[in-house]
């Protein structure tokens, strides 16, 4: 499923209520959230901040398992742009996961840094994860 479609469908999960059977994949769409929080806060950074607590209160509105990947998709990302990394927190599935998300959003920022902080960018302001300074 592209980025953008896991986007939109994360977005109308946190947004609306839904029944458990409407998030089966609640744990994918949160990974890509915050694979796509991490991007946005290292490309526009100067544009827009992470609200304390927004993450996990998102996962927990939804459903997905923020105790075990949140550290995942957060690991992963370490270990893809090489920087430490904690191995105990790996899930190789998730580190897959998030190779996809980032290779994907690559495409997106060769599209302009603007382009992209705009788009992705309003979206985790959609979902709580951010707010612009």
């Amino acid at each position: 499923m592209k980025l953008r479609a896991l986007a939109a469908l994360a977005v109308t999960l946190v947004l609306a209520q839904f029944t458990p059977a409407a998030a089966e994949n609640v744990n994918r769409e949160f990974i890509a959230l915050a694979t796509i929080s991490y991007t946005v806060i290292n490309k526009c950074g100067d544009q827009y901040e992470f609200i304390d607590g927004s993450a996990q209160k998102a996962a927990d509105q939804v459903g997905a398992d923020f105790d075990t990947y949140g550290p995942a998709t957060m690991n992963a990302i370490f270990v893809i742009i090489g920087i430490e990394y904690d191995r105990t927190k790996l899930i190789p599935e998730v580190t897959r996961f998030v190779r996809a998300d980032l290779e994907e959003l690559m495409g997106e920022i060769k599209k302009g840094e603007r382009y992209f902080c705009k788009k992705y960018g309003a979206t985790m302001v959609k979902v709580g994860f951010m707010k612009r300074k």
